[in-house]
């Protein structure tokens, strides 16, 4: 009786492990036991087992077909190397069934009784339901680096990632130069309305630049770049439609990418739906105060003139009407004058983030000896290995396995982080830099550029505000930490791990902001 066998893996990275060759092993040791002649193996490296157009998985159902009468039995180490979507499964074992060939699990029991067909399903529905689960998570993990203001995708032509390609991404995107400065003056030369589209695209050819293929601009990829608002700073939830600053260097202002949809969309026409308008800075920032819902602004007009409002946009509201704009920002900035620190506070955070360096420098020093012990020992481990497998002590099989490990503990000691904080140094030139604008807080949010208030806005409130009730909204980590009111000789615990990140990235973000304002 002829068999043919299948093994895959779902990722670049385990093409180099033991999971193939394990794979493989035991699919003949079961081929072996049942007296099973292994007619040819079929390897998908790096295949998803979403898709059913694998190149080996078709190239095995070829094969069976031309030996129609000779292949009886497709062995799998599980169920899910076949397929990871119960449709596709049951599909290719149809079209199987059709060639005589029947699908084995050989470390599964499922056979052609009702239990086994039973638990063949389950395990299918299994498969599926796990590959569900790790896109919905996929989803979920973009979207929350959306929120934080970190582009999870390639970012747009005059951008380059901050991490090395097939790592995760965890810093904003950086201009990519000198794509990044030809494309900001081509923004500005076109907010002009002196220039077409072709001859903006002209003048990017005359002065060099090329796509990542290193050819020529179109015409979409013009119209795409004049009308994607990450140059502007801003990026967009797909899955919600909802705006985000980005935590990236903008190539233009907001002003700059307004007036370039003006020019787009012709004097004469409505502007589109922008996020950013300077009349209506806290636009999806504050709540009604029945609903909750987020507000939007717009223009009423008068008898004689035009006032903004904001107002909520749901039908079933009670409060389905308007809030004085000028009320709504004069309740904001009271809030910011109520919870600027004075200098009292901001010494105690000085001493408190000094007291904190001494201690995380010293934690990082013990973490740095600590790894190279390891190391030492996982070399001088591996040296024994060698000198058991010479003797022949162990097998192949036992030696490839404790090999691995070794090699994994050795890369972790050469490219392992330091310890898992933010660097209390860089946190306190940032403090020197944002002392002054702190200590008046109302001011300042007054001055902030428009593409740059949104930030400032989710640092001091993360979750927005209703309407009236703005004391009792969650307050940012900076701002919790003043409230505190703690004299400068306290002795209180540190903030670590998460806390003090969140801590030092809203220190992070203050001082981008005030550095970037003060170059307008």
């Amino acid at each position: 009786m002829n068999a043919v066998i299948y093994c895959r893996v779902s990722s670049k990275e385990q093409v180099d492990g033991t999971s193939l060759e394990s794979q493989e092993l035991a699919c003949r040791e079961y081929a072996a036991r049942n007296g099973l002649t292994v007619a040819r193996v079929f390897v998908e490296r790096g295949e998803s087992a979403k898709f059913a157009d694998r190149t080996q998985l078709l190239e095995m159902l070829a094969f069976c077909g031309e030996r129609k009468e000779r292949i009886e039995q497709l062995l799998v180490w599980k169920v899910d190397r076949l397929a990871r979507n119960v449709g596709d499964h049951f599909n290719i074992k149809a079209s199987l069934l059709k060639l005589g060939v029947r699908v084995v699990s050989v470390t599964e029991p499922i056979d052609a009784k009702p239990e086994g067909k039973l638990l063949e399903t389950i395990l299918a529905g299994f498969a599926q339901f796990d590959n569900d689960i790790r896109a919905a998570r996929t989803v979920q993990g973009m979207r929350r680096k959306i929120q934080e203001g970190i582009f999870p995708w390639q970012p747009p032509l005059g951008y380059k990632g901050a991490a090395q390609p097939g790592s995760k991404k965890t810093e904003p995107d950086v201009p990519d130069q000198p794509a990044f400065g030809i494309l900001q003056q081509a923004w500005n030369e076109f907010a002009t309305g002196a220039y077409t589209k072709a001859q903006i695209r002209r003048m990017l050819d005359q002065r060099g630049l090329r796509n990542r293929q290193g050819n020529p601009l179109s015409s979409q990829i013009i119209d795409h770049i004049f009308s994607d608002s990450f140059y502007a700073g801003v990026i967009g939830d797909p899955w919600s439609n909802e705006d985000h600053m980005g935590k990236h260097l903008a190539m233009v202002s907001g002003e700059t990418f307004a007036a370039v949809q003006r020019v787009i969309f012709g004097r004469n026409r409505s502007l589109p739906h922008r996020s950013l308008r300077p009349e209506f800075p806290l636009r999806s920032f504050v709540r009604c105060a029945n609903c909750e819902e987020a507000l939007t602004g717009s223009f009423s007009r008068g008898r004689s003139r035009i006032y903004p409002y904001y107002h909520c946009h749901r039908r079933n509201c009670d409060q389905h009407g308007y809030y004085a704009l000028d009320e709504v920002h004069e309740e904001y900035a009271q809030f910011l004058y109520e919870v600027s620190p004075n200098r009292h506070a901001l010494s105690h955070l000085r001493e408190y983030i000094r007291n904190f360096a001494a201690d995380w420098k010293a934690e990082c020093a013990a973490v740095a000896e600590k790894r190279g012990a390891d190391r030492k020992r996982a070399e001088t481990e591996l040296q024994q290995l060698i000198r058991m497998k010479m003797a022949d002590l162990i097998t192949d099989g036992e030696f490839r396995t404790q090999r691995l490990i070794l090699s994994e503990r050795l890369a972790d000691g050469a490219t392992g982080s330091e310890k898992s904080a933010a660097d209390p140094d860089s946190v306190l030139r940032d403090l020197d830099l944002i002392c002054r604008p702190l200590t008046r807080l109302a001011d300042t949010w007054k001055a902030v550029p428009i593409e740059f208030q949104r930030r400032f806005q989710h640092i001091t409130l993360p979750k927005g505000y209703v309407v009236g009730r703005v004391g009792t909204a969650s307050k940012g980590h900076l701002l919790s930490f003043f409230e505190a009111g703690l004299p400068v000789d306290t002795n209180v615990v540190r903030p670590t791990g998460e806390s003090w990140n969140q801590l030092a990235e809203e220190f992070k973000s203050f001082a981008m902001i005030f550095r970037e304002s003060s170059k307008r």
